[in-house]
C-alpha cells in the first residue's frame, strides 16, 4: 500500500469526506439487507480462497486478514460491579467473571516497524446460552485500531477483494465511490511501538440485549494512561518482545467499553465506514481485562494463536451482528477458516 501513497494523496480531500454509501431512512437498530449480499458473500469467499493460496503457495495457509499474530495471551474478562439494567444484558452480569484468550495481530505486515492496521481478537470461555455460530459457551469480539472501516458495505469490500485478487489494488482506491476509503487508510495505519497502549474498536455494530432498537459498538483501550517504560530495538518482530517485555514487569489491563446508537442517521448501522462520534454517544466501561504478569514466551504464544479462530457470530442472540458487513462475515469467515484449516492438514500431511 505504501506505493500508492503518491497517487491516492491528491484524492485525500474527497476521501476523508467519508458519506454513507446507502440512504439512511432507518430507525434505531435497524438493518436493511441488499438483493445482492449473497452473490457478494459467494463471490468474495471464492476470491479470498484463490488469493490466499497465490500469497501461500507452499507452507501454512496464513489467514487472509489480520496475517500476522504478534502475541496471544490468556487473561480473566471481569465485568463491571454495579452496572445499571440498562447495561446488563447477555454476557454482561455485574461481577461476573470469564476465562479469555486474546489475539493480538497486524492486518497485513509481517515486518512491525511498517505501518498497518493492528487488530485484536477476544474469545470468551464458559458463558452461558447457545451462540449463534460456533461452539456453545464461547463468545467472540473481534476489534480493529480505526474506529471505521475502509469498505462500507458489501458492494464495496467485494470490489475491494476482485481488486486484490486481480493484483490491482489501484483499481478501486481511484474509483471514485471509493474516495472514502482513502482517507480511512491513510488515518487508519499507524506505526506503533506497543499493542497493549494503542485502542480498538469493533467498526461495526451489534445489539445489546433483546429490544430491537438497540444497537452499540464496542472499544477497547488501556485502563491507565500512563506508558511503561520498555526499550526494546526495533526489528521485524519487536511488537512481540515488547508484550512480553512489559507482562515482566508488570500486569496488563485493559477497558471493555460500549456505544449505544443515538442517531440513526449520524450513526448507520449499513455504512461500516462511518465513525459513530464519541460526542453523539460517549462510550461506556462494561469489563476489565486483566493479563497477568509473569514471564511468557514467543513460541508459546505463537502456537497457542495458530489454532484459533473467530467470527463475530460466534455469540449469543443478545449481542447479534447488525449491518451488511457483519452479515457477509459470518459465511465468510466460516468458510475461509474451514479452507485455512483444510489446506493446512493436507500440506502438513505431505
Amino acid at each position: 500500500m505504501n506505493l500508492l501513497y503518491p497517487l491516492l494523496l491528491p484524492l485525500l480531500l474527497w476521501g476523508m469526506t467519508g458519506c454513507s454509501q446507502q440512504s439512511s431512512n432507518l430507525g434505531l437498530g435497524e438493518e436493511r439487507l441488499s438483493p445482492d449480499e449473497a452473490e457478494h458473500t459467494a463471490a468474495m469467499i471464492e476470491a479470498i480462497k484463490a488469493i490466499s493460496l497465490e500469497r501461500n503457495p507452499t507452507g501454512l495457509v496464513e489467514r487472509f486478514n489480520q496475517v500476522k499474530t504478534l502475541a496471544c495471551f490468556d487473561a480473566s474478562f471481569e465485568i463491571l460491579q454495579d452496572l445499571g439494567k440498562k447495561l446488563q444484558q447477555g454476557i454482561f452480569v455485574s461481577g461476573a467473571r470469564y476465562p479469555a484468550q486474546l489475539r493480538f495481530a497486524n492486518a497485513t505486515q509481517h515486518d512491525d516497524r511498517e505501518s498497518d492496521f493492528h487488530g485484536l481478537s477476544i474469545k470468551l470461555h464458559n458463558t452461558a446460552g447457545e451462540s449463534l455460530w460456533g461452539a456453545h459457551g464461547n463468545q467472540d469480539f473481534l476489534l480493529n485500531s480505526y474506529p471505521a472501516l475502509f469498505a462500507a458495505d458489501p458492494g464495496d469490500f467485494r470490489d475491494f477483494i476482485d481488486a486484490t485478487r486481480d493484483g490491482k489494488l489501484w483499481r478501486y482506491f481511484v474509483n471514485h465511490t471509493h474516495f472514502y476509503s482513502i482517507g480511512i487508510v491513510l488515518a487508519g495505519r499507524a506505526a506503533i511501538d506497543n499493542p497493549f497502549t494503542i485502542r480498538y474498536w469493533s467498526t461495526t455494530p451489534y445489539r445489546h440485549g433483546g429490544d430491537t432498537k438497540s444497537a452499540v459498538k464496542y472499544s477497547v483501550r488501556p485502563c491507565s494512561e500512563a506508558r511503561p517504560g520498555i526499550e526494546v530495538k526495533e526489528h521485524p518482530d519487536f511488537l512481540t518482545d515488547v508484550m512480553l517485555a512489559q507482562l515482566q514487569q508488570t500486569e496488563v489491563c485493559l477497558e471493555f467499553m460500549v456505544q449505544f446508537q443515538t442517531d440513526p442517521q449520524k450513526m448507520p448501522i449499513e455504512d461500516a465506514s462511518v465513525t459513530w462520534k464519541e460526542s453523539d454517544s460517549p462510550f461506556i466501561p462494561l469489563a476489565r481485562i486483566y493479563i497477568e504478569q509473569g514471564p511468557k514466551t514467543s513460541e508459546a504464544t505463537a502456537s497457542q494463536c495458530e489454532s484459533l479462530t473467530f467470527n463475530p457470530w460466534q455469540t449469543l442472540e443478545a449481542h447479534r451482528p447488525l449491518g451488511g458487513i457483519n452479515r457477509t462475515r459470518k459465511p465468510i469467515y466460516a468458510e475461509a477458516g474451514r479452507f485455512r484449516e483444510e489446506q493446512n492438514q493436507l500440506r502438513s500431511s505431505q
